[in-house]
């Protein structure tokens, strides 16, 4: 079988006939001539491109997505705020919402003054909420925040309760927190016993160890020992407990002094030590006598006395004698100091190798009792956390419950207290824009305002999953949940099932989406994003971008004024139009004139007018003229203080941006 490797690909061809002559070239691949070749590829090409939502920005989205993400992050953006990416499936929804939150997090890290550093992210899986839409986004923001601002998120979870209960059970949980502490103390003053007087328990409650099994293989041997020094009783239990003194005596110092006890304090060796030094005391006096005999012998001659002078010099005749005798009672101290030593040494050899087979023992059985003590005492040290948090949570809960609870920590609440968890779930989310604008915010979260994020941001995708009226209970929940400030939302749906859903046209769900971004408002299937997707290349990355300027010129607001009633005179489309336009104008900065004006009629031109614009577009021409519509007109006559001469293709290009910020389906 020959196999033929074409640009990365590994290729099987038909098994050759082996008794044919080879050729000598090889032969050339086929490639079908409808089959264009683009220039680098190698042999890692990719040979599928999965429909995944990550990668690198082949399509530029990243100069649109700026805007939106310094908006949601900047300090001096009013909340609540929804920022809505639109598009059909496909278009690149899910992809574009992780690029905005990526870019949200580098703004929030970087260095910039105008950005708020602390925010919390929490970005949710529609199809993955479970049960009722209110409850089940509330619990989804409540795990988002538990990770990174565990007291903020449960001071909030608190809030939302009836203080009462919230400070009976906080009492409960500091009941059982310490009653669970006492439980481990005891267990580790167990073990701290079981370690103090673990020789003990190795010796006398240990059947299987070393030195019991010694001990009972040469009982014979050591009872007839400790009989020969007089100690009677359990041979066994005597042994040990000599054992248990010698090794619990310190030292080596001190364990030499018990061991020298042997050769003295034991029954019978004292009487050998001291019969030894009486026949050395005897022996040095017979050789003194031999050594002074003159004197002595002529002494004895002195005495007047029948018999004296006979006895000294029978002395005298036998003085080899006495010498005789003290050689013999030197002999007789040394025997009895070898008996001493020898019944000692008999004595301590055993005892010796008891010490050791115990020290074994213990060595072994502390490792694994130490590693049982450090186990335990962490485990102490965690519940006495736990119990100094649960102490300062039941202090918390007590002082919220307030006057009504002093005095009477464990008052029966009221059966009407707790209400259902939709109600409690959008008080969450009324007490976490309460605390997110500050009030109450170090006073009542342990840690201070660093333990309180400065923004919540609630990012929602594959909304297009759900069923229609799901769908609507989970805007509704999220349009209840936006009523605060300090939260942004930012959202990937389509904007017809988003209609379809709240049963209304593009103005129901516009009254709470304040920034739309269209993605497939100019579709870019571009040559680099082809690249991408067959793995030629990766596309540019782009350097660090400077922050956009937020602020308004004279010139700007008095277009914008001139411009309002267009865009639709009420103060919600006023207001919409005015935000539009601060993120639009970035998209092209030398037209911001004609971005303005296809931004009001984008959103409040009637169909008459949009056709009038689009004739314009089509006639061509060097500047753009609107004859025949009176508001058009006087509305291009305002842009025209801001450009002098717009051109018909540079408005077409603005009508292209504003087009991607509309909300018209």
């Amino acid at each position: 079988m020959e196999v033929l490797e074409r640009n990365g690909n590994v290729t099987n061809i038909a098994p050759r006939d082996v008794t044919k002559e080879p050729r000598s070239e090889p032969i050339p691949p086929k490639i079908p001539a409808a089959v264009p070749q683009v220039s680098g590829l190698g042999k890692r090409n990719k040979i599928f491109a999965a429909d995944r939502p990550q990668g690198a920005d082949a399509l530029g989205r990243e100069r649109i997505l700026r805007p939106l993400a310094e908006l949601a992050v900047h300090r001096d953006c009013e909340t609540p705020l929804t920022i809505a990416l639109l598009g059909p499936a496909g278009s690149g929804k899910s992809f574009a919402l992780g690029k905005l939150l990526s870019e949200i997090q580098s703004l929030s890290a970087g260095k910039g003054e105008s950005f708020l550093p602390r925010l919390a992210i929490v970005r949710i899986d529609a199809a993955s909420l479970e049960g009722e839409p209110a409850v089940a986004l509330a619990a989804a923001v409540y795990d988002g925040l538990e990770t990174e601002y565990p007291e903020f998120v449960h001071e909030i979870g608190h809030a939302v309760r009836d203080p009462r209960i919230v400070a009976r059970e906080a009492a409960e949980r500091l009941d059982a927190a310490r009653r669970r502490l006492d439980a481990e103390r005891q267990k580790l003053e167990e073990i701290e016993g079981r370690r103090a007087r673990l020789a003990e328990t190795v010796l006398f409650e240990s059947a299987g160890s070393q030195v019991d099994a010694y001990a009972r293989a040469n009982r014979t041997k050591i009872e007839n020992r400790l009989e020969g020094f007089g100690i009677s009783g359990d041979a066994i239990a005597n042994y040990k407990s000599m054992v248990r003194d010698v090794a619990e005596s310190g030292g080596p110092l001190a364990r030499m002094g018990a061991a020298l006890r042997a050769f003295w304090a034991l029954n019978g060796q004292m009487r050998l030590l001291v019969l030894a030094a009486a026949l050395v005391l005897l022996g040095v006096g017979l050789n003194i006598a031999v050594a002074d005999q003159d004197k002595w012998l002529d002494w004895l001659r002195s005495l007047k006395g029948a018999g004296f002078g006979s006895v000294a010099d029978w002395f005298a005749a036998h003085m080899s004698w006495l010498s005789l005798a003290a050689t013999l009672l030197f002999a007789g101290a040394g025997l009895a100091l070898v008996a001493n030593i020898l019944r000692g040494i008999g004595f301590l050899r055993p005892l010796f190798r008891g010490v050791r087979l115990l020290e074994a023992d213990v060595v072994n059985r502390r490792r694994a009792l130490d590693g049982l003590y450090a186990h335990q005492m962490r485990r102490v040290d965690g519940l006495e956390a736990e119990a100094e948090i649960a102490a300062r949570h039941a202090a918390e809960a007590d002082r919220r419950a307030g006057a009504s609870s002093r005095g009477a920590a464990h008052a029966e609440p009221p059966p009407f207290g707790e209400a259902p968890l939709k109600v409690r779930a959008d008080r969450f989310f009324a007490a976490v824009g309460t605390y997110l604008e500050g009030v109450e915010r170090s006073a009542t979260v342990p840690g201070g305002p660093s333990a309180v994020p400065q923004r919540l941001l609630v990012a929602l995708d594959n909304l297009d999953l759900l069923p229609r009226e799901r769908l609507r209970a989970l805007l509704d929940a999220l349009q209840r949940a936006l009523t605060s400030g300090g939260i942004v939302a930012l959202i990937a749906a389509d904007p017809m099932k988003l209609a379809l859903a709240t049963e209304a046209d593009e103005s129901a769900f516009g009254r709470w989406i304040q920034v739309p971004l269209r993605l497939d408002a100019k579709p870019a299937i571009a040559s680099s994003f082809v690249a991408q997707v067959i793995g030629a290349k990766e596309p540019e990355r782009r350097g660090e971008v400077a922050p956009l300027d937020w602020s308004m010129s004279v010139a700007e607001a008095e277009l914008l004024a001139a411009l309002a009633p267009l865009a639709g005179g009420s103060p919600r489309a006023v207001k919409r139009f005015v935000n539009l336009y601060r993120i639009a104008r970035s998209q092209l900065p030398e037209h911001k004139g004609l971005v303005a004006l296809m931004l009001a009629l984008e959103q409040g031109g009637t169909s008459s007018e949009i056709a009038a614009l689009e004739e314009a577009f089509a006639a061509g021409g060097t500047e753009l003229r609107l004859p025949g519509t009176p508001r058009l007109e006087a509305a291009l006559q305002a842009v025209r203080h801001l450009e002098a001469s717009p051109s018909p293709s540079a408005a077409e290009r603005a009508a292209a941006v504003a087009r991607a910020f509309s909300l018209r389906l």
